[in-house]
């Protein structure tokens, strides 16, 4: 085999080759000494005969069964994948077609291997293309092979559309009902799954349900067909044999190949096998199963506007399948048919214990969800964690930011630097002695610093967004806060509306252990924890156009640059059917048919004052009781400092000790504090009464005197 003039540079160095093969069809696949194994072998000779210019294996590509005709293959993004990280420098094929057969990802697959430094030789073939009649012939042979691909194709269609013609099935699953015999090459009905599919169409035919149908052949035990497919990999994969649906029952009803009949190209011709239902059958129960009953439009709109607040925002987090709504037929004492939300697990397969969260009622989990959201903006500890939490993602985002921003910069400065440098090499005549060379690394610059610069603007966009981020902060607090007002007042279309806007998503889980249920499949105990994650962004300027809608005005205010957060939230839904919820935690509320339910205020405790406790341990001394201040202390679990510092409040004036043995609030022993009055008593009595007077005119504000 010829070797490109360029090996020589390499000669006394390591250079990394990678094998690439592929192969287009399973038959090529498998066996003693596939294609595959033959292509890796050849590749393996040519790398151990180079071995003496530094040629050593890295790694071996495959592609099993992928056509020629895309790039878009496994092997081939790992391969690319390790040629970006520099750890091939040689790519060994067996020959060019194992690549590629397309003129039109030639080119761009040619200049990804020239801007990372790497080359692609054949074991059978000269690919080098130091001289323009090297790239002409490449090119001539990847034409060869694209023609050769799309030949084939041609060729296979036209076989495919005679065959159809003279009645052959043309391949693929094997239609439910018939068995393939390959010694006839042709279909023959099932004997065990040939009278389903007869079953199938007469119940069409008399406009009976598919829903029921497919229900009755479930309950039968009866299942669809099981096929094992062989994948690229070589394993086998085994589909089917689950339980019947409607959809399927109409694709059934709807195939052609029933009645004796096959398809090609959207011509139908008739087929050698024997057909399992009768034409006139067959049209009976196609003309049923596209028979639709009409609906009023104005009952579909007034249904979606109102119902289903949470459709594909409410999932499980058990299964991690969306929640399905669901409406019961039974109708509840409004009038209106009970709703629920499913677990799409529970639904497929039908089965209510497969989840523990398995259903749960509709109204009591969009009043939850409501309900969340009205009162979370009257917990300001709430609030301010999640402005904490966008200000220290922004800050983490602009350290980042900045570090790769200045790497960017370098580095573009440095190509801008080359790029100089080689314009600097042309003006002065070198373009006639570096030739090819100086070209290539002229282009090879010019798209790298094109790129870096469009990777700077990026970035300094970015770090602009995250640096003026701190001013949305305010802008998050008052929308939270303005949500608890704004959504009671909102028509259930606008609130739907709003809600559907910035809530991305519900997540229900159990948080301990699995629900205890009764004989009738409700729940006992529905203690469920909730996380609801919201955009920020959308919360902020849904509300904001509210307000400004009820105000009548606008405002042109940008974008905020914060991103989604989560909150959690643990809720009772014990009584959901009878219209309430509880909220448990992270504050407790309870919610009655959407409204709140008031807590009865606990009047707030009466305080003493300390000079109740220094009379009442002075009447312990004098009777005896306790025979010092240090027995005093140890009695009561405190220092004897502490014992002195109170008992000391009994030395200031009499009228004094009256006034503190008035006070019962909080607020009030908060101000006239132990250490203050207790710094009375080292004075005479009547600057102990001009002191005391100073200390009860500065509490006399906060009593609203």
């Amino acid at each position: 085999m010829k070797n490109p003039p360029v090996a020589a540079t390499v000669s006394n160095s390591e250079v990394p080759v990678a094998i690439y093969t592929r192969v287009s069809t399973d038959n090529q696949v498998g066996g003693r000494f596939d294609s595959l194994e033959s292509q890796a072998t050849i590749c393996r000779d040519v790398i151990s005969k180079r071995a003496a210019d530094g040629w050593h294996e890295v790694a071996c590509f495959t592609d099993a069964a992928y056509s020629g005709g895309t790039m878009d293959r496994p092997g081939i993004r790992a391969l690319k994948r390790q040629i970006e990280a520099g750890e091939v420098k040689v790519v060994l094929i067996y020959k060019l077609e194992r690549v590629l057969r397309s003129t039109d990802e030639w080119v761009p697959f040619r200049a990804f291997l020239l801007k990372h430094g790497c080359r692609l030789e054949s074991a059978t073939e000269d690919l080098s293309e130091a001289t323009a009649s090297g790239r002409l012939k490449n090119n001539v042979l990847m034409s060869v092979a694209e023609y050769e691909r799309q030949n084939t194709a041609e060729k296979t269609r036209a076989k495919m559309e005679q065959q159809a013609k003279k009645g052959y099935w043309n391949g693929g699953m094997v239609p439910f009902g018939y068995a393939y015999d390959e010694k006839a090459q042709t279909l023959h009905p099932d004997p065990v799954d040939a009278p389903i599919v007869r079953r199938i169409f007469e119940h069409a035919a008399t406009l009976g349900s598919l829903t029921e149908l497919a229900n009755t052949l479930n309950g039968e035990g009866r299942r669809t067909k099981e096929r094992v497919f062989n994948r690229r990999e070589g394993s086998q994969q085994t589909v089917g044999g689950r339980l019947f649906r409607s959809d399927g029952l109409r694709l059934i009803v709807r195939n052609v190949i029933y009645r004796g009949a096959v398809k090609f190209a959207g011509h139908e011709y008739a087929a050698r096998h024997e057909p399992l239902v009768p034409p006139e059958l067959w049209e009976r129960a196609n003309a049923a199963v596209l028979k639709t009953e009409p609906r009023a439009a104005d009952l579909i709109v007034e249904r979606d506007r109102h119902t289903n607040l949470l459709k594909g925002l409410a999932w499980c987090g058990h299964c991690q399948r969306a929640m399905v709504p669901h409406q019961s037929g039974k109708p509840n004492a409004t009038g209106k048919p009970y709703r629920y939300y499913y677990c799409g697990y529970v639904m497929r397969e039908r089965r209510p214990d497969a989840c523990a969260v398995g259903r749960l009622s509709a109204d009591g989990l969009e009043r939850a969800v409501i309900g969340f959201l009205s009162e979370v903006g009257k917990h300001p500890k709430l609030i301010a964690g999640v402005v904490d939490e966008s200000r220290s993602r922004n800050r983490g985002d602009r350290h980042a930011l900045r570090a790769d921003l200045e790497k960017s910069e370098a580095a573009l400065k440095k190509a801008a630097g080359e790029l100089s440098n080689c314009v600097d090499a042309v003006a002065k005549g070198g373009l006639d002695v570096l030739g090819d060379a100086l070209t290539r690394r002229v282009q090879e610059l010019r798209y790298q610093h094109q790129q870096l610069t469009n990777e700077c603007q990026q970035r300094r966009q970015a770090l602009v967004a995250c640096e003026t981020a701190i001013y949305d902060e305010q802008r998050i607090r008052q929308s939270i806060e303005q949500l608890g007002t704004l959504l009671p007042r909102l028509s259930p279309e606008e609130r739907k509306e709003l809600v559907r806007l910035f809530v991305l998503r519900v997540e229900l889980r159990n948080p301990t252990t699995r629900t205890q249920r009764t004989d009738l499949g409700e729940a006992q105990d529905r203690r469920l924890a909730l996380k609801i994650k919201l955009s920020l962004p959308e919360l902020v300027q849904g509300v904001e156009t509210r307000d400004q809608l009820s105000s009548g005005w606008a405002s042109r205010q940008r974008p905020i640059a914060a991103r989604g957060v989560s909150f959690d939230a643990r809720v009772d839904f014990t009584h959901a059917m009878q219209g309430e919820v509880t909220i448990l935690t992270p504050f407790q509320q309870v919610f009655r048919n959407g409204a709140i339910v008031p807590r009865k205020a606990s009047p707030e405790p009466k305080v003493q004052h300390a000079i109740v406790r220094a009379r009442k341990w002075q009447q312990m001394l004098e009777a005896g009781k306790v025979a010092n201040r240090v027995a005093l202390a140890k009695q009561l679990g405190i220092t004897p400092g502490a014992v002195t510092r109170i008992l000391k409040l009994l030395e200031v004036m009499p009228d004094i000790q009256r006034f503190l043995e008035s006070l019962n609030t909080k607020q009030a022993n908060r101000h006239f504090t132990i250490k203050k009055v207790g710094s009375l008593a080292c004075l005479p009595p009547s600057e102990q009464l001009i002191e005391f007077r100073k200390m009860r005119a500065a509490f006399a504000p906060r009593m609203g005197a």
